[in-house]
């Protein structure tokens, strides 16, 4: 005689189609349902740090995978590889370690710097606030 257990087990796998792959974790859930002694079986949980493809780095830096792939392919993510010849593997740490160097080159290189170079081109005003007499009339071409 069956229990009850296997007879709930067996009606849920028979209203499954056939050929069916039933992952181990549900039907070893459903068994310790049945009894009251047994405790649940816990799934263990994913890594927490998994390599990041392509496609995830454009979504997290809002780029075209096309662009996040030269990046790659240029090497600015040390640590880059690929899953069976085919697809881009990125690892955290090196994502991380590039918005470090992007966070510090945005700083070294500001507005400023552009500003000193600009002005170094820029004529030279008097010191009276004035700006310098023109041979050129305000109004372009249209006088001459």
């Amino acid at each position: 005689m069956a229990s009850p257990l296997d007879e709930s087990l067996r009606k849920a796998l028979a209203a499954m189609p056939p050929g069916t792959l039933v992952p181990r974790d549900w039907v070893l859930e459903q068994l310790s349902d049945g009894f009251a002694g047994v405790p649940a079986v816990e799934t263990p949980a994913p890594p927490a740090c998994l390599d990041l493809t392509i496609r995830d780095l454009a979504k997290l830096f809002g780029k075209q995978p096309s662009t996040v792939r030269a990046w790659v392919e240029r090497g600015d993510f040390p640590g880059a590889y690929k899953l069976h010849g085919k697809e881009w593997r990125v690892p955290v740490s090196s994502v991380e370690a590039f918005q470090n160097r992007l966070r510090g080159a945005k700083s070294d290189a500001g507005l400023s710097a552009w500003r000193r170079v600009k002005r170094s081109y820029a004529p030279e005003r008097p010191e009276t606030g004035q700006h310098p007499a023109t041979t050129k009339s305000m109004r372009g071409n249209a006088e001459a």
